[in-house]
């Protein structure tokens, strides 16, 4: 069991966070979130204790996770590669979402608070945020992005079964949602449904917001999953050469990846970020200060973004559906460290619909985008040991891939 958090912010001089965060406004922060989870957002400290009740209920959902070499999709692919899948899909709630969720909970409840009100897309972050408040005693409501919901629907039983209350996002239940109604915005995006959130917030006593997503804490809690990838692969004598995963955010990739290229540095031969064409933030998008929520609230941060008025279409992978990417992802990026690729959805569920067929794993949608990179990989390089975050279960986006079969 990992023990502590690799703090993200620590991988960058004073000088680059001071940039990044010009426009940062903490105390913005702390209306949203508890106490000692703003700490360490604007903590320097390179590591951060894990709590012993954290960690419990770490290995009660399944941490750590699988890494799992896909013998079968080599053979297919017929490729000299090695290819390592960290399997986040075997996770209790069927993704990472809950490795950042049960520390900001747990952070909630100690501190007095009473409920979670938080956002999500695809609804991973929404069973993530409901389970971690069933387990620390917290009620929860969750915005769900209105495509989402409407396609999702097993993934909205999954909430409801760990006792959560689900909205769909535009709603009449906030002012924002209304204002968003009235434009004739139904889809939803992840922006729209956490204006909908921190309105509600700001009106309620006793109540947090479980980021899914973009801050730094959430980066920071993930990292526990490149931690264990790090172990699981020195366990075994193996030096990774090529990392891929997806964005959406850049939550599940910035706590994969970060670790593996503060650990192994220039010995990574190529760090891979996946995204979809329709809504391409780190391959078109503009590097400078933008607004994270849907109107222009809160504070500017330097990242590659689409704007904060970008109306993502809808898609498969929802979890995809946002306009900007974490600023310390976007750092990377920017610096040439991390490279973006982006793909067509048909071509990206085409290749995770292989992984089933092969390696029996049905991955989320999200990352079929991952899925497409590392076969493009394997038909560039040869002989090299590729590692890809799996961060989701699939099962219950069937209906999605069923126009793909």
């Amino acid at each position: 069991m990992i023990n502590q958090w690799l703090n993200v912010r620590s991988l960058l001089t004073e000088e680059q966070l001071q940039k990044i965060y010009k426009y940062e406004e903490v105390e913005e922060y702390r209306k949203y979130h508890p106490a000692q989870v703003i700490e360490h957002a604007i903590s320097k400290e390179r590591w951060i204790g894990i709590p012993e009740p954290v960690k419990q209920s770490y290995r009660m959902v399944g941490r750590q996770t699988p890494l799992q070499r896909a013998y079968r999709l080599e053979k297919a692919w017929g490729t000299t590669n090695r290819i390592y899948i960290k399997r986040e899909d075997t996770l209790s709630n069927g993704s990472f979402k809950i490795t950042s969720a049960l520390p900001q909970a747990y952070y909630g409840s100690v501190e007095g608070k009473t409920a979670v009100i938080t956002e999500t897309g695809a609804g991973q972050t929404g069973v993530a945020a409901a389970l971690a408040a069933k387990l620390t005693g917290l009620n929860c409501k969750v915005y769900m992005v209105r495509s989402s919901y409407e396609l999702k629907k097993l993934r909205v039983l999954m909430m409801k079964m760990y006792g959560a209350d689900v909205i769909a996002s535009p709603s009449d239940q906030t002012e924002a949602g209304r204002v968003f109604l009235a434009r004739g915005e139904r889809n939803g995006s992840i922006a729209f449904a956490t204006s909908e959130v921190l309105e509600e917030i700001a009106q309620a006593n006793g109540s947090i917001n479980i980021a899914g997503s973009l801050f730094d804490f959430v980066l920071t809690y993930n990292t526990v999953i490149g931690l264990e990838v790090i172990d699981q692969l020195t366990s075994h004598n193996i030096e990774p050469d090529i990392v891929i995963g997806c964005v959406g955010g850049g939550s599940s990739f910035g706590g994969f990846a970060l670790p593996l290229v503060d650990y192994y540095g220039e010995r990574l031969e190529r760090v891979i970020c996946t995204e979809s064409t329709a809504i391409p933030t780190l391959t078109k998008g503009e590097y400078g200060y933008d607004y994270a929520d849907g109107e222009g609230g809160g504070s500017k941060l330097l990242m590659y973004s689409l704007g904060y008025d970008f109306r993502p279409p809808a898609m498969h992978a929802s979890g995809l559906r946002y306009h900007a990417a974490a600023p310390i992802v976007s750092h990377f990026v920017n610096q040439g460290i991390i490279e973006a690729q982006a793909f067509d959805e048909t071509e990206a569920m085409a290749s995770a619909i292989e992984l089933a067929r092969n390696e029996g794993i049905i991955a989320s949608p999200e990352s079929s985008y991952t899925i497409n990179a590392i076969k493009k990989m394997c038909r560039q390089y040869e002989n090299r040991n590729i590692v890809a975050l799996l961060t989701g279960n699939g099962q219950l986006d069937l209906e999605s891939y069923g126009g793909f079969l």
